[in-house]
């Protein structure tokens, strides 16, 4: 059975299968979320796609013609 926790309960450690390690998770909605460790990996690999250099509007416009 799964364990359930107060309102007021942020995080709490569980094995990770993805990380292969205990880690902290997220509590949500008094059950346990996601590993917070893959979550701030996740959104490390998003910002760095997003700052990754656009090529140039007049190369781009090279493409559709």
């Amino acid at each position: 059975m799964t364990e359930h926790f107060t309102r007021n309960t942020v995080s709490a450690e569980f094995w990770c299968g993805k990380c292969s390690k205990r880690t902290q998770h997220r509590i949500d909605d008094r059950r346990k979320g996601p590993c917070l460790e893959c979550i701030a990996k996740l959104e490390a690999q998003h910002t760095e796609h997003a700052d990754s250099p656009k090529p140039p509007a007049d190369e781009q416009q090279l493409l559709f013609v």
